[in-house]
């Protein structure tokens, strides 16, 4: 007696596999993204002397450091949400950070704060604000990319436009200032702050709109 055909897997058995494999992409993220805050975190307190021996690197690479920290940190525990395959729950009528609009101001705020001059001399000089420092700017990266979440792409690019503005205007003006305004840093060193708070403001919506492309094309035609 001839055996049997095997049948062909059905649809059901093969949609079956996809959220294991998207348990497995999830599972990937989360410890992708603690991997990757741990590694900002690591870079910009370990070598903490060098990066503030400069001000450039002190508000172009270590600042920025702490921030991505944070943001990464976020996107980890969002994954592991995924992974123990928690359902979300209703979203309240009214939310504390609606359209991420609070979280993107306050993020905006903190950042125009730590363009002062004064701000980068107290974190050397004064342990609570070196503290606010290495413990307030993670917890800004968190609350950006919980905000950007949250937003759409006007928000987006309102708040981006603004942050960048102001970092052109700041970068200016440590360019055009004849004296330090940094008593820890040298003139020299302020004017390569300055070149690079410009170059951020020409590379970062850049990259946003490399980045961003299909959903700004997609929302402009809609």
């Amino acid at each position: 007696m001839s055996a049997a055909p095997l049948k062909p897997a059905s649809s059901a058995s093969r949609l079956s596999d996809r959220p294991l494999a998207g348990q497995d992409a999830w599972r990937m993220a989360h410890w992708g993204g603690w991997l990757a805050a741990l590694a900002c975190l690591g870079l910009a307190v370990v070598p903490r002397a060098q990066l503030t021996a400069l001000m450039s690197l002190h508000m172009l690479v270590q600042i920025p450091l702490l921030v991505l920290a944070g943001l990464f940190a976020e996107q980890a525990w969002r994954a592991r949400d995924r992974t123990a395959d928690v359902a979300p729950g209703p979203r309240p009528a009214w939310s504390y950070n609606e359209y991420g609009v609070p979280g993107l101001l306050l993020v905006s705020l903190i950042g125009a704060g730590w363009m002062i001059p004064k701000a980068l001399d107290d974190a050397l000089t004064d342990w609570r604000v070196a503290m606010f420092k290495y413990l307030g700017l993670p917890l800004c990266g968190w609350i950006l990319r919980t905000s950007l979440r949250r937003s759409n792409q006007v928000i987006k690019i309102f708040f981006l436009g603004n942050f960048c503005w102001m970092s052109a205007i700041v970068g200016m003006t440590y360019l055009d200032q004849p004296i330090r305004l940094c008593n820890a840093y040298l003139q020299d060193d302020q004017d390569w702050t300055g070149r690079g708070l410009i170059a951020l403001a020409i590379i970062l919506p850049s990259c946003w709109l490399l980045a961003e492309l299909k959903p700004v094309w997609h929302f402009l035609n809609r």
